[in-house]
């Protein structure tokens, strides 16, 4: 692995998943991408027992971070012990809407230096249909962050979203939440495809409120394809489907077996990316072989 997804960094473990790991979910959020949106709720899998999940990981015979997305990962079966079960021997981060009652107890249980990063989504359309309280987001929130653990708010920039985001990150950081991103819809709004959608103002609101997302910038600056460059992706970091098939990344449907039935086996040399389109950003800048640069210091520097 030549860096992390995660932590844009070198990491301390070998092997990094990227998990799809429910259907199911209590937000039913109108930006939420289409393939995952058509199933949420909708057609529910049989999850596999905590148990087993750990058990295929530990076979493996190398460290992991495991990142868990959905879906809401909390309304995973016995995700709690699921989570305590991965950080004995790997690492684990989560993509959450922290609108669960096992927050504290996963705060209690999971030891906090063998969780890289908890990504907080904030969608405030669906807190504000469901009657959710932004100050219940912000005492999970600072529950975590009382234990020790990395949590980042994420606020998508979805466009009729984008007249209220200063307001609504304000708020935020009145209620304690310190750390915050907002990050650009990708998908169809009124006909138009974004992030080339975008105008530019709304570009320059972006730019201007996207705090610790570093991503922005080459997403609107169009830098949406690596087709025929190499990339570790497949050999040390990998999609996991909700039925447990390993593939290359979010953007390539190469198969590597089954991790929930053992028999995944990950391929052995780097090959160039075949996507026309990619759909992970922060994923490929980190697994190319030879990464562009892609923040404003970047190219602060190479000036």
């Amino acid at each position: 692995m030549l860096s992390s997804a995660m932590t844009q960094g070198a990491a301390p473990w070998e092997l990094e998943f990227d998990w799809h790991l429910t259907n199911k979910c209590n937000f039913f959020c109108e930006y939420c991408h289409p393939q995952i949106r058509h199933v949420l709720n909708r057609k529910h899998l049989d999850e596999p027992p905590p148990e087993l999940v750990v058990r295929r990981f530990e076979e493996l015979g190398r460290s992991c971070l495991i990142h868990m997305s959905g879906g809401e990962p909390f309304m995973y079966p016995g995700f709690v012990e699921l989570c305590h079960g991965l950080t004995t021997r790997n690492f684990i981060s989560i993509n959450t809407n922290l609108a669960s009652d096992d927050v504290e107890d996963f705060a209690a249980r999971v030891p906090a230096d063998r969780v890289a990063k908890i990504v907080a989504a904030v969608h405030m359309p669906e807190r504000e249909r469901l009657a959710l309280e932004l100050d219940a987001y912000a005492g999970n929130y600072l529950a975590l962050r009382r234990r020790g653990f990395d949590v980042t708010a994420l606020y998508v920039l979805y466009p009729p979203l984008l007249e209220r985001v200063a307001g609504d990150i304000a708020r935020l950081k009145e209620l304690g939440v310190d750390h915050v991103r907002a990050k650009v819809f990708k998908g169809v709004y009124e006909g138009r495809r974004y992030p080339e959608g975008y105008t530019e103002a709304e570009r320059a609101l972006i730019l201007a409120n996207s705090g610790e997302y570093v991503f922005n910038r080459p997403y609107l600056d169009g830098m949406l394809s690596f087709r025929g460059q190499r990339c570790t992706a497949g050999v040390t970091s990998f999609k996991v489907t909700v039925t447990g098939e390993v593939r290359r990344c979010a953007s390539v449907a190469s198969s590597y077996g089954n991790l929930y039935d053992g028999t995944f086996r990950p391929a052995q040399e780097y090959d160039p990316c075949p996507a026309r389109r990619v759909l992970v950003l922060s994923q490929c800048l980190s697994y190319l072989v030879n990464p562009p640069a892609h923040t404003a210091a970047d190219r602060d520097d190479e000036e």
